[in-house]
């Protein structure tokens, strides 16, 4: 699985302290993207799954963090991959969130689309209607703690599918109204799959935008949702 980079911890990415991993490749190119650095899919960031597993895994014992966020590039460019990878670390994360620019029920459609990443009904879609072999850098700072429960899922319905979260669609610039902490346009929905995450994720989407500053492996990053560059109005 092509993987750029991984980060911990990330706090603008989804609610509570968080690994986030970026992967490499997206043929969307979404005029605005925030990270249009990682369009091509670079094979040197290609890792086998049972190698970006176990560095999630070992992450996770060593840190106490049980939430992640995959984003890039576009991680369901690589849905075969990364069913194997969710598959391993399912145990390690209760709150799993995934970006991508295809639309969930484009995901559904798809034959090539592993079964297993998607629960078979969302418990709750919010915004709009839908439209018709090189390790990466790791970061890790001292744990941060979470501002949610720390098991949600102990006290919920058994979830089905291996992605919590879904956070679906192309990034639209025109769209991008400056309010969800957790989408870029108003296109985009988040799809909470697992319901023993509804009330967490119902109360991040009211929650303003933050951005997240690092620097690291020579290159500066940027974390979080981005507002729309300045002078520029939403529709």
């Amino acid at each position: 699985m092509r993987i750029d980079r991984l980060y911990h911890p990330v706090t603008t990415l989804g609610p509570g302290a968080r690994v986030a991993v970026w992967t490499s490749g997206c043929s969307k190119h979404c005029p605005g993207c925030a990270n249009p650095e990682l369009w091509e899919p670079r094979p040197e960031t290609d890792l086998p799954p049972a190698r970006v597993a176990a560095i999630l895994n070992e992450l996770a014992a060593r840190t106490g963090c049980h939430r992640i966020t995959f984003t890039g590039g576009d991680p369901l460019e690589q849905a075969a991959e990364l069913a194997q990878v969710l598959a391993a670390i399912r145990p390690a994360f209760d709150d799993i969130l995934v970006y991508t620019g295809f639309t969930l029920e484009e995901l559904r459609r798809d034959p090539h689309i592993p079964r297993t990443l998607l629960a078979e009904d969302p418990a709750l879609v919010a915004g709009s209607p839908p439209p018709e072999a090189v390790l990466p850098p790791v970061a890790v700072l001292p744990p941060v703690a979470a501002s949610s429960p720390e098991n949600p899922a102990e006290q919920a319905p058994a979830h089905r599918g291996l992605i919590d979260v879904l956070i679906d669609g192309p990034y639209v610039a025109a769209l991008n109204d400056g309010a969800c902490g957790l989408r870029g346009s108003t296109n985009q929905r988040v799809i909470v799959l697992n319901p023993a995450l509804e009330t967490l994720y119902h109360d991040e989407e009211r929650k303003p935008r933050r951005v997240q500053n690092a620097v690291f492996d020579g290159r500066a990053l940027s974390i979080g949702i981005h507002g729309r560059p300045s002078g520029e109005e939403p529709l």
